[in-house]
């Protein structure tokens, strides 16, 4: 059984004639019918009564009409979805998040997204640098967004978002009411670092900094995440380092942010996709938006 086999039947149900269905379709009469008797001889069943000068659908033509308008609806739907997935208006892309991304990038992906018309699906994944490049390398994953810079052949990278980093102290830190904070003036704090065990990435930027300054500093904890280490540093664990980007996430229970002077330190957003096989057209469109929006 065939498409156009399900047209036919469904034009001769809905003519209630031969004659008047092969005007619809475009072809003449006789093969029209053997037709007809073909799908019934295939079916192994009759789908209408001929004993009068009309054609009348049997209870079994009645059932096969609407599974055969079902069919066809699903065929049209079915091509219009391959259509729009070849095209990347459809389908899924899964992406690994830093917290930053999820916070910052995200959100404006869904919006351009829905304000495209796009009917993309992202999975993001979040988890530690080193699992994502590795899910990156094995196709789990289409895109990554990072702080970590990966410098190797077989992936490609673009800044999308830069800025300043600053610190957060404890509340009641002899600093904490100042506009701008000395690096060199926190050398007896204790400090709470984010680890980069694959490229380079906040903390490598953090103890050059304190190198620079004359002071090795005492490193009590070593995070994947911010939000935790601004958490603790608003506990009185020690001072945080933090993008600028995340003194818009306003809340009691975090601690303001401040510039530090005399350190340039910028920390970027980075997106990593593969080289060496090509993205699916749902990811690619998801990548070219972002890179839009933020590159």
């Amino acid at each position: 059984m065939d498409e156009h086999r399900l047209k036919c039947f469904v034009a001769v149900y809905e003519q209630g004639s031969v004659s008047a269905a092969a005007t619809r379709l475009h072809m003449t009469q006789p093969p029209l019918s053997i037709l007809l008797r073909k799908l019934e001889d295939e079916l192994g069943v009759t789908l209408f009564d001929r004993s009068g000068h009309r054609l009348a659908p049997t209870a079994t033509g009645e059932l096969f009409y609407l599974r055969a308008k079902a069919l066809l609806a699903n065929l049209q739907t079915m091509r219009r979805e391959l259509r729009e997935a070849e095209q990347g208006a459809r389908g899924t892309a899964h992406i690994g998040c830093a917290t930053a991304a999820s916070l910052f990038v995200m959100p404006c992906v869904l919006e351009e997204l829905g304000a495209s018309g796009l009917d993309i699906a992202v999975h993001v994944h979040e988890g530690e640098a080193g699992y994502m490049l590795q899910r990156l390398r094995e196709r789990g994953l289409d895109l990554i967004i990072s702080r970590s810079e990966y410098m190797a052949p077989e992936l490609e990278m673009r800044i999308i978002m830069d800025e300043p980093l600053r610190v957060a102290l404890p509340p009641g830190h002899s600093l904490a009411g100042s506009d701008r904070v000395r690096l060199a003036d926190l050398r007896h704090d204790r400090f709470l670092l984010h680890r980069s065990p694959l490229g380079t990435g906040i903390s490598d930027m953090v103890l050059r900094a304190c190198q620079k300054a004359g002071f090795v500093p005492n490193v009590v904890y070593w995070g994947g995440e911010t939000l935790p280490m601004l958490l603790m540093a608003q506990r009185g664990l020690g001072v945080a380092f933090a993008p600028q980007s995340f003194g818009q996430l306003v809340a009691p229970v975090l601690p303001p942010l401040l510039p530090l002077e005399g350190a340039d330190l910028r920390t970027h957003l980075n997106l990593v996709w593969p080289r060496q096989f090509p993205l699916t057209p749902a990811a690619g469109r998801v990548r070219d938006l972002i890179l839009e929006r933020f590159g």
